[in-house]
């Protein structure tokens, strides 16, 4: 689909869990304020999740925010009026070997396979499942990969054991080097195409605003965030990340629970102290 151009001095790119929702799971007044001023001067914010389709924009809805997506870590992208502008993902045959090599190795997790709107999970009454539903507001249906409509799969989810992630995550690069396997928590691995994450997606952002990502601000608290972090010129690690990041990563703010966002956007003079 062919995107209108647009120049601009900067654009703010921000993770959803863990950075712009609170442990609550939803946005504080304040960075709900400073989200607003921005947009208001003309400055793209632009959301850049690993979630999917469903799962982002009853979020963004229940906020009244509106504005451009990035799905999937970079699977799917959407301008503000919903239209997808860019995809990637791997094959269904691709996506049935990761769930054969999940079920011969025994690991402990749930996993759910994505393609564009379409969520899928062989166990609905999966508690682990049924969690993920709540937090992002939407239902995965149950089925096999056999049962995906579209040839095109964007992302697996896979919800483990925390005593096993760090192991599942090792055993999938060992077994798919042409995939990103990717950790996002202490129990979520994303495993996505070769060339899917958040950076890449801030850099074709960039270009479709003719923006320069050493100008762009961007916010996260995970590892899958990193990437992105380090690809524009002020990118933002959230208090509330893992230590063995916060120990690394120069450039914080406060937690996402303190308005972490908008205190950083203040600092920035992008937003005045009111916001």
């Amino acid at each position: 689909m062919a995107v209108e151009k647009r120049t601009v001095q900067t654009i703010i790119f921000s993770d959803i869990d863990g950075t712009l929702l609170n442990s609550a799971h939803h946005i504080t007044p304040r960075t709900k304020a400073a989200i607003s001023a921005v947009q208001e001067r003309g400055i793209p914010f632009v959301v850049v999740t690993a979630r999917g389709i469903t799962g982002t924009y009853p979020m963004l809805e229940e906020n009244g925010i509106v504005c451009p997506v990035v799905t999937y870590s970079g699977g799917v992208i959407l301008d503000r009026d919903r239209s997808v502008i860019y995809h990637h993902g791997f094959s269904k045959k691709t996506a049935q070997d990761v769930v054969d090599f999940i079920e011969e190795e025994g690991f402990d997790l749930t996993w759910s396979a994505y393609a564009f709107e379409d969520w899928v999970s062989p166990r609905k009454d999966d508690a682990r499942l049924q969690n993920e539903e709540r937090i992002v507001m939407a239902e995965a249906r149950e089925g096999d990969v056999a049962s995906i409509a579209h040839d095109e799969v964007q992302k697996f989810l896979l919800i483990c054991n925390p005593e096993q992630t760090v192991a599942v995550e090792d055993a999938l690069r060992k077994r798919f080097s042409a995939l990103t396997v990717m950790r996002s928590s202490d129990i979520l691995i994303e495993v996505m195409p070769r060339g899917t994450n958040k950076a890449n997606a801030v850099r074709t952002h960039c270009e479709l605003w003719g923006a320069d990502p050493a100008d762009a601000l961007a916010f996260g608290d995970s590892h899958n965030d990193m990437p992105m972090l380090k690809a524009v010129g002020k990118g933002y690690l959230m208090a509330n990340a893992p230590e063995e990041l916060r120990a690394v990563f120069p450039r914080q703010t406060t937690d996402n629970d303190h308005d972490g966002i908008a205190r950083a956007l203040i600092a920035e003079g992008l937003v005045g102290e009111s916001a």
